[in-house]
This record gives C-alpha cells, structure tokens and sequence, in this order.
C-alpha cells in the first residue's frame, strides 16, 4: 500500500495538494517496522503533507517542508523568547532542534515564559522545553542540553545546525555564541527585549564583528534587578526570530541583516532601522 493510496487530494486558495491523516500515517509506518520520523520523512518526499503540517500549506510547499524536516538549529537559552521559538519552529515542520538552558524555571518566570507553569517551577527549562515539543510531534528530534554552552561546548554542535536563535540573557555568552557561529560559518538570529521594546538582527558569518547595539536592552547593570519585560514584547521578537529561521532554513535570504527590526509596545511601531 503506497502513502499516496492512503493519503487525500484537498485545496487551498485554488491550489490542489495531498494531506494524508495523521493515524494513518502511524499506521503504514507500523506495517513497515519504520518510525514515525521516517515516516514524515517519506510522505513529504512524496509530495503528501501529514496532516499535522497540512496548513502550512501554501506558505510552505511539501519540498521545502520536506527541507525543514531534515534541517537543524539551536535555540540558546529557552527563556520567553527561545522557548516560545522552540515551539513555534517544531509546530513549522522544524525537524531537529538542539536546545541549551542551564536555568531553571521559578515563579518570576511566570509573566511572559510560556512553558514556565506551577508544574513546571524548579525543572530544567531545555527539559521542559524538549519535553513540550515531543507532546506536540512525537516524531521531532528535540535535544535538551541542560547547560549553559560555553565556546568549547558550542563548537561540539554548531557542526550539526543551519541556524542559531540567540536568546541569551547576557553579553559573555553572546559574545561566545557569536564567535562559535562565526567560526563555523552558522547565521545568528538575535532577539532582545526589555519592558515594551525588542529588536531583532541577523548577524551573518561575513559582517562585521563589531555589534554594539546587542549590549542593551538585555544585559542590565550589575547593581540592578533583572529587566523587566511583557509577555506581548517577548512574543511579538520571538516571533520575529522564528521567521527569520525559516526562510534562512530554506536558504532564502534573510530579512533582518544589515538592518534592526525594532519594536516600541508603548507606541504600537514597528521600525527597520538600518545599521552601520
């Protein structure tokens, strides 16, 4: 039985594609002892959505879905921002994901981290995170790094990923991730925020090394507190980033180098602001 006899012909904005059901996707690949990953793998190579991704469609074609499957990236610090980018990439197609946080979640996580809940306080927040994605899509490749990587720690991934989703609290480690990323050649996808405001860049491999805007808004002064922030900001710059991967996934050109996308919540502006 071919995944095309099992699968249904539909439209979309007077387009025709093949979305086959997502238990009798499970089904075929029980019948040939293959796992569900594979299976996907097989469909889209087929040019059949599994209905999880179905309306992706036309946004996404099943070969450039099939691209995202198979491709990786690194989500660095799965706080607000990288833990609402690590599930808006899985919920994508995004098919491997490598995901580092040291930290924990605790109460004060509770404002605007989408996975921070009451059953969640004091577990690992790159734990929490890969857990979610795998209840989501059991098929997903998510990897919990339980650490805060360091340069050496880095080096032992960047090999493996198309793209690096900087969502690091402080200047050392961004620095780290960005020398790392240089070095092997991986674009960087930065997002900060602080109360009503994010920005979002991408920092490709041959640009300059100098970045001086990525020092504020999210490295506080030692004598403070932690910024604050609002759930809307994080959401809107996450968003932003996750977009930003994809089309750097597909090998498309990104929108955000040489240039800062910057929000003000307090004004609803959205603003390209070019840079250098």
């Amino acid at each position: 039985m071919s995944l095309k006899s099992i699968a249904a012909p539909s439209a979309r904005d007077g387009q025709e594609f093949w979305v086959i059901p997502q238990e009798s996707l499970r089904t075929w690949a029980s019948e040939r002892n293959l796992p569900l990953r594979q299976a996907i793998d097989a469909a889209l190579e087929a040019g059949i959505f599994p209905e999880g991704f179905e309306r992706n469609f036309p946004s996404l074609t099943a070969a450039e879905q099939l691209i995202l499957w198979r491709r990786a990236a690194l989500v660095a610090g799965l706080g607000g921002l990288g833990g609402l980018q690590a599930m808006l990439l899985a919920r994508a197609g995004v098919g491997r994901l490598f995901l580092a946080d040291g930290d924990v979640f605790t109460a004060s996580n509770l404002n605007r981290q989408l996975l921070a809940t009451a059953a969640t306080l004091g577990q690992n927040k790159a734990a929490v995170t890969a857990q979610h994605l795998r209840e989501v899509n059991e098929a997903i490749d998510a990897r919990a790094m339980a650490e805060f990587l360091d340069g050496d720690r880095l080096r032992d991934f960047l090999p493996s990923v198309r793209v690096v989703l900087d969502a690091l609290d402080t200047l050392a480690a961004r620095r780290d991730l960005l020398a790392a990323a240089r070095e092997f050649s991986v674009p960087v996808v930065h997002g900060a925020v602080r109360g009503a405001f994010g920005q979002v860049t991408t920092i490709l491999p041959q640009d300059p090394e100098d970045f001086p805007f990525l020092l504020p808004p999210s490295e506080p002064p030692a004598a403070e507190t932690a910024p604050g922030v609002l759930a809307p900001t994080v959401t809107l710059t996450a968003s932003l980033q996750a977009m930003e991967a994809i089309r750097l996934l597909l090998g498309k050109e990104p929108a955000y180098q040489g240039v800062l996308a910057h929000f003000d919540g307090d004004t609803g502006r959205l603003e390209i602001l070019p840079l250098g």
